[in-house]
């Protein structure tokens, strides 16, 4: 029900920025709002712990998952407050043009350092996210991310019709995600019968330091896949500011409207895998046949998705740009491409949500990162395109074989 919300609300929300602020304005605004995607802390292993504590423990009083809720509230505090002051003092130094590259404008250290405060406020409020996760409530997820983009959209259209320049824009879209997350944590704490606002609150005061129940053992290994993720995957937009220039961006990030949620509903659907195999791990385990079947299904989902994006992503694309740049063919087709091999990965990879298959994933997946980096900057001469090729050709080889190969052994 969320994706076609999303999906025309995005669409809309790109062909409005740049009828405003032109296809260099949309370069900016991409760039920055999808800066949070290129770092490990947005969730520090918060999903996996908590769903292994509600696995568990099954106690009244449940005092492994409060004090995982504990734990896990003060790590997200303290990456929250870190990534904001690293923000502002970046653009104290005019650090945040260098980092956007050719994509830069006048007046883009402030609206980084703005931004960033806003990501720092929201994140530790995004922890409702792995609270409902762990509960399997997905459905309230994606019902709060869909209710996110239909908020983004009508901030940033009041901000275009208040006559406000691109760094307006970016905030707007971070204002957005972080009344959502408020909405969410509440939302959350009743489905779990826990005050979580105010255990967030006071994840920080050394009373809470008692209650924490460690989390290290899932945590680690997870930032460090997720960091790796973010290496591989999310610099695209980066190395083609460097290497192809603003143009390039601007041709990816609309390439990547369609890709996004098309991702986003695969991950949506194998979400439930990871709780039902937590419970799944403290008995008998899974059939092998049961993960079979469940890899063909989310391949054929895949395939199906992939035709789709190829098909209506060069038209709406090119009509999201207004005509100025036009959506290939090329690049809609390797974005096809890397769906379906995410896709073949997904049973598999929540098969091996456990702490030893966690520290496994960090393994293939920081190795995965290095290749995919390397290649993204060789490859980025290519076009918008060339990244993405990296990112096939690593992820199957490096996580993709390795992960079925280990999950079939092990089921």
């Amino acid at each position: 029900m969320t994706l076609p919300v999303g999906a025309v609300t995005n669409l809309a929300l790109i062909h409005t920025v740049v009828g405003a602020v032109g296809v260099s304005g949309y370069a900016v605004f991409a760039l920055v709002t999808t800066l949070p995607t290129m770092l490990p802390a947005t969730d520090l292993g918060a999903g996996a712990a908590l769903t292994e504590a509600v696995a568990r423990d099954s106690s009244r009083e449940r005092r492994l998952v409060r004090g995982t809720v504990l734990s896990s509230a003060r790590n997200l505090m303290c990456a929250g407050a870190a990534i904001a002051a690293a923000g502002i003092i970046m653009a104290l130094f005019g650090m945040w043009d260098r980092v956007l590259g050719d994509a830069a404008q006048p007046g883009s250290d402030l609206t980084v350092a703005v931004a960033s405060v806003l990501f720092g406020c929201s994140l530790p409020l995004g922890l409702s996210r792995s609270v409902l996760l762990a509960v399997n409530r997905n459905e309230v997820t994606f019902l709060l991310q869909g209710a996110g983009c239909v908020l983004q959209f009508g901030l940033v259209l009041l901000a275009v019709g208040l006559g406000a320049p691109t760094g307006g824009l970016v905030c707007a879209a971070f204002l957005s995600q972080c009344l959502v997350n408020a909405v969410g944590a509440v939302i959350a704490g009743r489905c779990v019968g826990m005050p979580l606002l105010a255990m967030i609150a006071r994840s920080v005061r050394e009373r809470a330091l008692k209650e924490r129940a460690p989390i290290a053992h899932l945590a680690v290994p997870t930032s460090i896949t997720t960091a790796a993720a973010v290496v591989a995957l999310c610099t695209d937009r980066l190395v083609l500011s460097h290497v192809a220039g603003p143009t390039a961006v601007a041709v990816y990030s609309a390439g990547e409207q369609f890709f996004g949620p098309a991702s986003s509903l695969l991950t949506a659907a194998g979400l439930p895998l990871w709780a039902l195999f937590a419970r799944r791990r403290q008995s008998s385990g899974a059939p092998r046949r049961q993960l079979a079947k469940l890899t063909a299904a989310f391949a054929a989902a895949g395939l199906v998705l992939g035709i789709a994006i190829v098909v209506f992503g060069v038209v709406a694309g090119t009509w999201m740009m207004h005509g100025r740049i036009r959506v290939g063919t090329d690049l809609m087709v390797a974005f096809a491409t890397l769906l379906f091999v995410q896709a073949v990965a997904i049973p598999a990879a929540m098969w091996t949500m456990d702490a030893a298959g966690l520290r496994f994933k960090a393994i293939t997946y920081s190795l995965m990162a290095v290749v995919n980096l390397v290649g993204s900057i060789f490859l980025a001469r290519l076009g918008a395109e060339g990244p993405i090729i990296a990112s096939v050709v690593s992820y199957a080889a490096l996580v993709l074989v390795p992960t079925l190969l280990r999950a079939f052994r092990r089921a």
